[in-house]
């Protein structure tokens, strides 16, 4: 019986592929024997893997992204929303994102990508902390911003990489201390996510 898969089913097998297999191990022939389809249930969604990896990229960027920083922006609370976004920054398919970065070195259109998910991240962190420091604290909030964003990078580069409660113990330091100094509650206002 042939299997029936959806165009994001290729989008989330090339994540589970770029984890274990790095982007070299991104191949059109992986693709489709890890999903167990032909190359003809490829062509019915992609003309060709160009098309599949743009989409791809579109694809990581709108839902590890921009649909993260949407919901993080509909929180009304700056403390919150920071929390929010640390849990966000903590659940990312970090191995599959340390692939794309390595990818980012040797290809211009995931090199673009790349680009824009670091920005977007950083603005989203900047904003929420420009919230919480208030009036004249948008010079730290930018540094502080750019500090949460170097974690992350630097997490997603280490090898082998740590678990995720690593990451999760720098990024909640870092924002409880902030939060300490600026007089704020410093417990996380809900549970922590289980994680992947």
């Amino acid at each position: 019986m042939a299997t029936i898969v959806k165009r994001e089913d290729y989008f989330d097998a090339a994540l589970e592929i770029l984890a274990t297999n790095d982007h070299a191990g991104l191949k059109q022939a992986r693709l489709c024997a890890h999903l167990e389809v032909t190359t003809g249930s490829f062509y019915n969604y992609f003309d060709s893997w160009g098309q599949f990896k743009d989409e791809f990229l579109q694809h990581w960027l709108d839902h590890q992204t921009l649909q993260l920083a949407a919901a993080a922006r509909l929180e009304g609370s700056p403390i919150r929303r920071m929390w929010m976004l640390v849990d966000f920054a903590c659940g990312l398919p970090h191995s599959a994102e340390s692939a794309i970065r390595g990818w980012a070195h040797s290809d211009r259109a995931v090199h673009e990508v790349q680009i824009q998910v670091d920005e977007q991240r950083y603005a989203v962190v900047a904003e929420a902390l420009t919230a919480v420091l208030g009036e004249g604290g948008e010079d730290e909030a930018e540094r502080l911003a750019r500090t949460l964003l170097y974690i992350l990078v630097g997490y997603q580069q280490r090898l082998p990489l740590d678990t995720a409660a690593s990451l999760r113990w720098s990024l909640e330091h870092l924002l409880q201390s902030l939060l300490a100094r600026v007089g704020a509650e410093t417990e996380r206002p809900f549970p922590v996510p289980t994680e992947r």
